[in-house]
């Protein structure tokens, strides 16, 4: 397999003088966790879930309203680029070292299109390992009285891309994502006047932003089964449950390192 079998071609692309919200707007239109940005005709960088998380919410911008925010004030410029025979391996090795949410292709100056994270998950679609075999054991969780800031800050410490939640007797119950986190703090801080965040952001809870019905997968099923699931549902990882006790997470990290480990450079 080849990374331009992989990679997706029409991709959403925005300039980066356009206002925040309408990066946001087409990411959760398009289920995507990155999108590229543009200036002058030319695609420059990316903007994140990530991106925007890490600064939504700081002091420094909670007076100011995400409607009157732009792209560029978030927008990353590319690590590395990639090129149409650069092996599936080496992709996954870049994106993993620079926890890239998106990495574009070009052929010389001409541009081919990106892979996104997700798109890993294709790499491994004919894989029978177990997913217990492969999956994090040791992952952070919350319980669903857990406040919204109390996720930020996880999801931000830990570069995890879910976090499951959990009843108070461990009881699987659901999943806190990266953008549905972020959505549900940019409306916070749209709709609640400035003079009352402080105090009602603690009020914010978990089961106010949790995606109840957030994809799981049990810990014998198989590799393909598990990215086929991931695909399906557009998401960056899957709990690994048993019974009604998550016992793993399966991420696209996970995926990752398993093809930096098992494809041959050449590939």
């Amino acid at each position: 397999m080849r990374l331009t079998e992989i990679a997706t071609k029409d991709v959403p692309v925005l300039n980066k003088n356009r206002p925040l919200l309408d990066a946001l707007e087409v990411m959760e239109k398009d289920g995507l966790e990155s999108i590229c940005v543009s200036d002058d005709g030319k695609i420059v960088g990316s903007i994140s879930n990530t991106d925007i998380l890490a600064k939504i919410g700081t002091q420094r911008l909670r007076a100011v309203s995400p409607g009157s925010l732009y792209i560029s004030g978030f927008m990353s410029e590319f690590p590395v680029t990639l090129s149409d025979d650069t092996p599936i391996r080496r992709a996954a090795k870049f994106m993993l070292e620079l926890d890239a949410g998106l990495l574009p292709m070009f052929y010389g100056e001409t541009f081919l299109g990106v892979v996104y994270r997700i798109n890993m998950a294709r790499a491994v679609h004919d894989r029978t390992e177990e997913v217990s075999q492969l999956m994090r054991k040791k992952f952070p969780s919350v319980k669903s009285n857990d406040r919204a800031i109390h996720a930020r800050k996880m999801i931000l410490e830990s570069r995890t891309s879910v976090l499951p939640v959990l009843n108070e007797d461990g009881r699987y119950l659901g999943a806190v994502t990266r953008g549905s986190l972020l959505k549900a703090l940019i409306d916070f801080h749209m709709y609640v006047p400035e003079k009352h965040q402080k105090a009602r952001i603690r009020q914010l809870q978990i089961s106010n932003v949790m995606k109840a019905d957030y994809p799981s997968i049990g810990g014998d099923a198989r590799l393909c089964d598990a990215a086929r699931k991931i695909l399906e549902e557009r998401a960056l990882g899957i709990v690994v449950v048993e019974g009604m006790s998550p016992i793993g997470l399966l991420t696209i990290d996970e995926i990752l390192n398993f093809i930096i480990s098992t494809f041959p450079e050449e590939q």
